[in-house]
């Protein structure tokens, strides 16, 4: 593969936008170039090869930055997602791991404050324990100690045996009682200790 730049145009302090002699036209963020020095990438260079490549990369994770960006502004989203959602439209693993790279060290996109936030708009109405929640955030990607964190911080804020009492009269509601309704908490996180005190004493 060949790559014979026309012009560059610094549009960042880290970005250029890059025309090549057919007329094409792209943006690459200087840092996610690996094979090729930044200062090489000017009007009249050609690249070849492994340079040639580095260049389309970094193209490509400068287009994988933008679309993550995008889903960020709307709502929190953590890296694992964002990871799945870019290889399901297409793109490389690399740019795509440079991209993500980029926007954690930005701190645009952040793993715990992604789990913190999920916990906050799912676990209250659902009404589930530690441990099914610690399974779910895994199902997310998220890592075991950031987990832990996250949920450190939010059963500070709300009381598990309070919620096991919501989940103990949501199952009431739906019929169940004895063996099937300590399964039915059990599934839903809840430690035995924590669901034995609720149904004998109702108070953990």
């Amino acid at each position: 593969m060949e790559l014979c730049i026309r012009s560059v145009k610094q549009v960042g302090t880290d970005c250029v936008e890059i025309t090549s002699l057919d007329g094409s036209a792209f943006f690459v963020r200087l840092s996610y170039l690996r094979a090729v020095s930044p200062a090489a990438v000017c009007d009249g260079a050609a690249f070849a090869d492994e340079q040639a490549d580095d260049i389309i990369r970094a193209g490509q994770a400068f287009v994988v930055e933008k679309k993550c960006e995008s889903l960020l502004a709307r709502c929190e989203q953590c890296r694992a997602g964002l990871e799945r959602k870019m290889r399901q439209k297409g793109f490389d693993k690399e740019p795509v791991a440079y991209a993500l790279d980029y926007l954690e060290q930005r701190h645009f996109l952040d793993d715990g404050r992604f789990a913190a936030a999920w916990l906050r708009s799912h676990a209250v109405s659902k009404c589930q324990g530690r441990a099914r929640l610690a399974g779910e955030l895994a199902a997310r990607g998220i890592s075991r100690d950031i987990a832990a964190a996250a949920l450190d911080a939010f059963f500070a804020e709300y009381d598990e045996a309070a919620l096991c009492r919501k989940a103990v009269a949501k199952a009431a509601r739906a019929g169940r009682s004895g063996d099937k309704l300590v399964k039915y908490l059990l599934d839903s996180g809840f430690s035995y200790r924590l669901i034995r005190a609720q149904l004998e004493h109702g108070e953990p």
